[in-house]
């Protein structure tokens, strides 16, 4: 029970309009700002809040523009497909359309690009033949026990803790180490295995690029937690390089969110690949996304994801780049990114399919 007087933040609902979070046993503003990828500041700006208001759970919290819907989802999340709208979307699982809207900030207006994911309202059920799962599925009767994910895990630490391989891991999912594993999926364990306790490695390995982030020339500084507007902090780094040069996947991995550039973004066009063991790289501020690329996309090391520019909040053409190791919070990416050399000074990177692009 909240003390009396003790400020708490009224249930913002249908009224956001980049979306809403529902408020989650346990959560607190900062944990909450991490996980959809934002600022606190930004986020109690959005709910007209502060650090002390109580969160109470079942609380719906508006979200800032830019922030990660998907990561944000209470419920589950549904992959469009070609000839998808709104309406059958809702209907297909059982949910009102005015909800749908409302946890993914849009209006009915909005376009919807099939690949791309959507948030659904919690108590959202299949109710068509077409709904789809985004989740591993579980073989039935292939493990004795379930394991629900938690942030910052894969397929390969999981197994580790369970003492098993993760070729049994996979199999008693019917999934391949390149299927995302997301905070909150239950997957099935072998017959056997021990039940892994859900935490991170005392001594994570550090991050290391298998790719430079963009093509060069590119000038770069160390200005983690450097301030920003409205008492921001800078989590990132800015590469500084010419318009257009290509921006690269830094591992291989499967690009989990996508931001489109809009008026009020932050951010503008916008990138989260999420790597093997979880780690989220973001890119920001691009010209333009790569074709034929799209949420759930799985991409390989240097291979070409966009092109750098200065949408959203940016004066010059530059790369805001963030590293998010296992998915937790943000690190300061500068001494990885000079360790790796800071950005590709010569040939542009061969692309999968055996080409090698010009220089920009």
């Amino acid at each position: 029970a909240v003390a009396t007087g003790t400020p708490t933040v009224s249930a913002a609902g249908s009224d956001c309009g980049n979306g809403s979070y529902q408020v989650r046993s346990g959560d607190g503003w900062f944990a909450i700002a991490r996980r959809v990828a934002v600022e606190v500041d930004d986020l109690l700006a959005a709910n007209d809040a502060s650090v002390d208001d109580v969160l109470v759970v079942g609380d719906d919290l508006c979200l800032p523009a830019g922030a990660d819907l998907v990561a944000a989802c209470a419920g589950s999340t549904y992959q469009v497909k070609s000839g998808d709208g709104w309406f059958a979307v809702a209907q297909r699982h059982g949910v009102d359309v005015t909800e749908l809207l409302a946890v993914n900030g849009a209006e009915l207006s909005s376009a919807i690009h099939p690949d791309s994911a959507l948030c659904l309202p919690s108590g959202a059920v299949a109710t068509g033949p077409a709904a789809a799962s985004d989740t591993p599925a579980a073989a039935s009767g292939a493990g004795t026990t379930s394991y629900t994910v938690a942030r910052g895990d894969s397929w390969s630490w999981i197994a580790e803790r369970a003492a098993v391989t993760m070729g049994r891991v996979l199999a008693a999912n019917d999934a391949s180490a390149t299927d995302l594993l997301m905070p909150g999926d239950v997957i099935a364990l072998p017959a056997g295995a021990e039940t892994p306790a859900p935490t991170t490695p005392a001594s994570a390995a550090p991050v290391e690029l298998a790719a430079l982030p963009s093509q060069g020339p590119c000038w770069y500084s160390d200005t983690w937690l450097a301030p920003r507007g409205n008492g921001r902090t800078h989590r990132g780094v800015d590469v500084f390089t010419l318009h257009n040069q290509y921006v690269y996947a830094v591992a291989d991995g499967r690009l989990s969110s996508r931001s489109w550039d809009q008026p009020g973004s932050r951010s503008g066009n916008a990138w989260i690949l999420t790597g093997a063991d979880g780690t989220k790289f973001f890119y920001a501020h691009l010209s333009d996304f790569a074709p034929d690329l799209s949420v759930g996309s799985w991409v390989e090391a240097g291979q070409i994801i966009g092109w750098v520019g200065s949408t959203g909040n940016s004066s010059a053409d530059h790369l805001h780049f963030e590293i998010r190791p296992r998915g937790g919070a943000a690190v300061n990416p500068y001494p990885i990114l000079r360790a790796a050399g800071g950005c590709n000074q010569g040939t542009p990177y061969t692309q999968p399919g055996g080409w090698t692009p010009a220089k920009g």
